[in-house]
């Protein structure tokens, strides 16, 4: 599936039950990191942290804690699909390079 901003994406994830929203204030100092810490380790729900102590913007973490998120943020339909997705990008990190005159036009 393709998304078509940050929003949409959050939103199906939402919608899925794979995104908690928590509502009640977290200190940015310790307690973000161990959150994002547990949710990353138990494989668990992305987290819209919406009142982080001391500021006014909400934070998300662990958008990216699971394979099976990773690959529905590519727009693939399953995570088996990941590995082409990953070889797209390391052909465009490091191409190769041309081998004549030919290949550089």
């Amino acid at each position: 599936m393709k998304y078509q901003d940050l929003r949409d994406f959050i939103g199906q994830l939402e919608h899925q039950n794979s995104l908690v929203r928590v509502k009640t204030p977290v200190s940015t100092k310790l307690e973000l990191t161990a959150l994002a810490d547990h949710a990353l380790r138990n494989e668990g729900p992305a987290l819209l942290i919406e009142s982080p102590r001391g500021f006014t913007t909400p934070v998300l973490i662990n958008l990216f804690g699971t394979p099976t998120r990773v690959a529905q943020a590519m727009g693939a339909d399953h995570v088996s699909e990941l590995r082409a997705v990953g070889e797209l990008l390391a052909s465009l990190k490091e191409p190769e390079p041309p081998t004549g005159l030919k290949d550089v036009g």
